[in-house]
């Protein structure tokens, strides 16, 4: 979606869950973190809700980079009046704040996904659609 690499530590998850600490103390920190977000079941009308949210919150502007994962069942809506696709909500949000960005990881409710652990410094790479972990996710 948008070239260049980026580095900072992981933060992120399902957009449900996350969008919904906001205005809690629960929340976590956004600044220079590389966000990555997945989601099950959600109509796309509710992903660009739960984006707008984060948006107005100042949340989004704070981010260095961005990886979309999976969306398993979420369509758009059926009542016949049309919908955008996560692509174009994607674009809608993510594409200006100009920061790399790429979608596809396989991160979500899916058979063969990443575990990714959060809070761990990471450098992604949206030329090659690509993460790599910069410290140990465990200590000895």
């Amino acid at each position: 979606m948008t070239p260049g690499r980026a580095q900072g530590r992981l933060l992120g998850g399902n957009l449900t869950v996350l969008a919904h600490l906001v205005g809690t103390p629960y929340l976590p920190d956004f600044a220079g973190k590389i966000l990555f977000l997945e989601d099950v079941h959600e109509g796309i009308y509710r992903l660009d809700r739960m984006l707008t949210h984060l948006k107005l919150a100042g949340l989004l502007s704070k981010i260095k980079g961005f990886i979309w994962g999976q969306c398993s069942d979420c369509e758009p809506d059926s009542s016949g009046y049309g919908s955008l696709t996560i692509e174009e909500v994607l674009d809608d949000h993510i594409k200006p704040l100009g920061v790399p960005t790429y979608r596809g990881a396989m991160i979500g409710h899916i058979d063969k996904q990443f575990t990714v652990p959060e809070g761990i410094l990471a450098e992604m790479d949206a030329d090659l659609g690509t993460f790599r972990l910069l410290e140990s996710a465990v200590s000895a």
